[in-house]
């Protein structure tokens, strides 16, 4: 799930490599940002339980919260709520097709 989250996000930020979404360098706003998204895609649309992520991505809980707390806050902007759930729907459909693969 964290894969596709991660993946689905870069479209949003073609710019940025995988590697800077997942661990933004400090001065990245953009790239601090891509990886609040995935945070938040993986607790609100996947359901993935925050201390699970906290122990996923080996952070403090409190970042966890930061980021999806972060983001719905932005979800207020309706530009911003479009581009986040073609993000989000990208990752549920990476997802699925990963688990169709491997049940195949």
């Amino acid at each position: 799930m964290l894969a596709s989250c991660y993946a689905a996000v870069q479209t949003g930020f073609r710019h940025l490599a995988l590697r800077h979404i997942i661990n933004p360098p400090h001065e990245w706003f953009d790239a601090a940002l891509a990886r609040q998204i995935a945070i938040h895609i993986l607790a609100v649309r996947f359901d993935v339980p925050k201390r699970r992520i906290v122990a996923m991505q080996a952070r403090q809980r409190t970042s966890i919260n930061f980021a999806v707390i972060a983001i719905d806050t932005r979800l207020d902007d309706p530009m911003f709520e479009r581009a986040y759930r073609r993000m989000s729907d990208r990752a549920v459909e990476i997802f699925d097709a990963k688990i169709n693969k491997a049940a195949a």
